[in-house]
């Protein structure tokens, strides 16, 4: 997968944009947030919120193109709740959403685009990605994209301490954890608890990944710790759960660190 850059203007709405080629999904963490994505004929797809990680063969005929939405925007955008969104094999096309959501949609039309919003997005994939970036544009435009402020205090709180108890967020922000559950499957597509789980694993590849630039081990056992576990077996058993491998599957090649004295680093080809 390759990450660009994300227009400045859209920060506040899109989190990523990325472009997957290839036969197969790399293995590779899940992403708790729901993407918009392009497909190689050009059809708009929206694909919910993930727990375990996307496995199995991409659609033939090019790359696929993917903008990642922050949590909270996909109702103001789309008009569809998060929690209504499906996984990737069965992505709900922009195009039919329905109601309000296609009156807007079809009256965005926007430069870019080439006529309404809803046709296809067909071209390059930096032509693609263009369009979908402009689709997002039309469609925070359009309409209200007003984000629920109490769940974004809960999603900063969950980020800056990813092992804190979910209800001790829900109090800070003023909810009780029913509400706080109802709201978040609204704005996010998941329960908060999923979610925080999710959360953890990024915060630990994250904290090994550095320490990998450092030409360090990483010291799994108080990543584990720092990302919100009870201790490196649960960190361990809740990558095995979201990616059916242990964490180290995702870092470069790291067995140069353990080579013996006088032998140079190993570079590998693979992620």
């Amino acid at each position: 997968m390759t990450a660009l850059p994300v227009p400045a203007d859209l920060t506040h709405l899109v989190a990523a944009t990325w472009v997957l080629d290839g036969d197969t999904v790399p293995r590779g963490l899940p992403h708790p947030t729901v993407d918009l994505l392009v497909m190689p004929d050009g059809a708009c797809r929206l694909a919910g919120p993930e727990t375990r990680g996307r496995q199995g063969a991409l659609p033939e005929g090019g790359p696929l193109v993917g903008v990642r939405l922050r949590p909270g925007t996909v109702t103001g955008l789309f008009g569809v709740a998060a929690d209504e969104v499906p996984l990737t094999g069965a992505s709900l096309e922009v195009g039919r959403l329905g109601g309000a959501a296609t009156e807007r949609l079809g009256e965005a039309a926007t430069e870019g685009l080439g006529g309404s919003v809803s046709e296809r997005l067909r071209g390059s994939v930096s032509e693609r990605l263009r369009g979908a970036l402009a689709l997002v544009r039309a469609r925070a435009r359009a309409g209200r994209c007003q984000v629920d402020e109490r769940v974004l205090i809960v999603l900063a709180a969950m980020h800056a301490e990813p092992g804190a108890p979910v209800d001790r967020h829900a109090a800070r922000a003023g909810l009780s954890g029913r509400h706080l559950r109802r709201r978040f499957g609204v704005a996010v597509g998941l329960r908060p608890k999923s979610y925080v789980r999710v959360v953890r694993l990024h915060h630990a590849l994250a904290a090994a990944r550095v320490a990998v630039a450092k030409g360090e081990r990483p010291d799994w056992a108080d990543i584990a710790v720092r990302s919100g576990c009870y201790d490196q077996s649960h960190l361990l058993a809740e990558f095995r759960h979201a990616v059916g491998a242990p964490p180290a599957t995702l870092l470069p090649d790291v067995r140069f660190l353990q080579a013996p004295a006088g032998r140079g680093p190993r570079h590998s080809t693979h992620g």
